[in-house]
């Protein structure tokens, strides 16, 4: 073997070409950085309001995502803007009247799945009437959800507040008139020792809709509304909503 010159033992570039160790030097400052730098990921959506209630509505001349819905056959609940222990809210009362103020949103699940409120019922529904029964389904406070799925169909589901039957984490279904069986109704919270304060309520809206009709994957939101109602029972209600918020899937 013939033995390497002096130079080249002390340095193994020598003899290269300037411009191939210049390339050499950057592919291996390249291959370090890679090395040592964790793959961004994409940050959490914010959290989003909602309905805010901050500040009151005209109710006469709603902004055009919002729609108040009243009933033919019914008054309407009576809807005001006030501080109720010390947070701004919306009041909703009924006395045997029903309605629903609607706001079109559109969220998707996958970012944004964990829906988030407070709510403090003043009066809740007393009756006798069966709350599990069409005739007795009134409810102080509820929250009214449509989803759109990935193949385009729409569900529907009410986050409820439980009379006297239903306790939190309870679902109620109600055969429609032709007998078929209507939407899913969630109990969040209910029951008369939960009257008279606030509580602030976080579920996730990828269960509840895993629950009922599968995969979440591509759902969004897209129609939230505030529906209070004694309509059925003849009875009276008092409850207040502070902002609804949607928050990042991240637990």
């Amino acid at each position: 073997m013939t033995d390497m010159p002096h130079d080249q033992q002390a340095w193994p570039l020598a003899g290269m070409r300037p411009s191939a160790v210049l390339f050499l030097a950057w592919a291996l400052c390249a291959i370090a950085h890679a090395q040592g730098t964790a793959a961004p990921t994409a940050a959490p959506a914010p959290p989003q309001v909602l309905m805010d209630f901050s500040r009151p509505l005209d109710l006469a001349a709603l902004p055009p995502d919002w729609r108040h819905r009243t009933f033919w056959r019914y008054q309407p609940m009576q809807i005001s803007w006030v501080n109720k222990a010390g947070r701004p809210a919306i009041r909703l009362a009924t006395q045997a009247s029903a309605s629903m103020l609607f706001r079109n949103v559109d969220v998707r699940l996958d970012r944004q799945g964990f829906l988030s409120w407070g709510w403090f019922v003043e009066q809740a529904v007393v009756s006798e009437i069966d709350e599990l029964s069409a005739a007795g389904d009134d409810h102080p406070a509820r929250l009214y959800l449509k989803f759109q799925g990935s193949d385009g169909q729409t569900h529907a589901l009410e986050i409820i507040w439980g009379n006297s039957k239903l306790a939190t984490g309870d679902w109620k279904y109600l055969k429609t008139f032709w007998g078929a069986q209507g939407f899913p109704h969630y109990t969040a919270r209910g029951g008369q020792g939960n009257v008279g304060r606030w509580h602030d309520e976080r579920v996730d809206l990828r269960a509840l809709y895993r629950k009922q009709w599968g995969d979440p994957a591509g759902a969004r939101l897209v129609e939230l509304a505030l529906f209070c109602d004694t309509d059925q029972t003849g009875a009276s209600s008092v409850a207040y909503f502070s902002n609804i918020v949607v928050e990042t899937s991240a637990p």
